[in-house]
């Protein structure tokens, strides 16, 4: 394994002096500097990873708290596009990804974050009700979580109401006004959907029968059959879905 000193002998300059090239010090000569890291490229070195934690108490480590009842796993259609964007850009800056589990470490997400020494926390598809997910929010870790929100803590939010507000309006400017709406189990993301829904249907002037709505499960065909199958044996049946 390749170590400052070794680049330091190759260079003919001190260890203080590569590891300020490598770490971008401002405080030695741009030629000195370029001929380093040059060097240090062609010795295929790496940093080693414990002893930067140690000085500067920063582990480049990401974790992921992700939980997926559906057992969709890494192909979830949507999470997985956020996940693989979080990890590139986290990449890109020098930062690992972890995922955390509670399993570990006794039923705690915090335990699990404290043994893996993370910077921070991304949280995503988990119930953010539960006792392990509220002690990492009120833990020590920076989090940022996706499509839920906390007071004083950092998030990034789709906009369901918006987003079914636009497709239920386009489908009632292609002349439906029976429109049926299947949607997974009652989580905040639900209800903001049907909030989004009804409010397109109220300025149209369009009743909808509670009949139309029917509750099935995210990322389950069968559910969604059986529901339409349900919708279609109305006597008066939706023409859209």
């Amino acid at each position: 394994m390749v170590t400052i000193k070794d680049i330091s002998r190759k260079c003919g300059v001190s260890p203080a002096t590569v590891s300020k090239a490598l770490n971008g010090y401002g405080d030695i000569g741009a030629e000195t500097a370029e001929r380093i890291r040059k060097a240090a490229r062609e010795m295929h070195y790496f940093p080693n990873a414990a002893a930067r934690q140690l000085k500067t108490n920063i582990s480049h480590n990401i974790g992921v708290v992700f939980e997926d009842e559906t057992q969709s796993g890494l192909t979830h259609e949507y999470f997985s596009a956020i996940l693989n964007s979080a990890k590139n850009e986290l990449e890109d800056r020098g930062y690992d990804l972890t995922f955390i589990s509670k399993k570990i470490s006794g039923n705690s997400f915090v335990e699990h974050c404290r043994y893996r020494k993370c910077d921070g926390v991304l949280i995503a598809n988990v119930d953010f009700t539960s006792q392990p997910v509220l002690d990492l929010i009120h833990s020590e870790f920076p989090v940022v979580t996706i499509d839920y929100s906390f007071d004083n803590h950092s998030c990034i939010m789709s906009d369901n109401v918006e987003g079914m507000y636009a497709l239920t309006k386009y489908l009632i400017s292609m002349g439906h006004r029976k429109i049926a709406f299947i949607h997974g189990e009652k989580t905040s993301v639900t209800i903001k959907r049907l909030s989004g829904f009804y409010k397109a249907c109220r300025e149209c002037q369009i009743e909808i029968p509670d009949e139309y709505v029917m509750e099935g499960r995210y990322h389950d065909t069968k559910s969604s059959r059986e529901c339409t199958e349900k919708l279609m044996m109305l006597p008066d049946r939706p023409t859209a879905i």
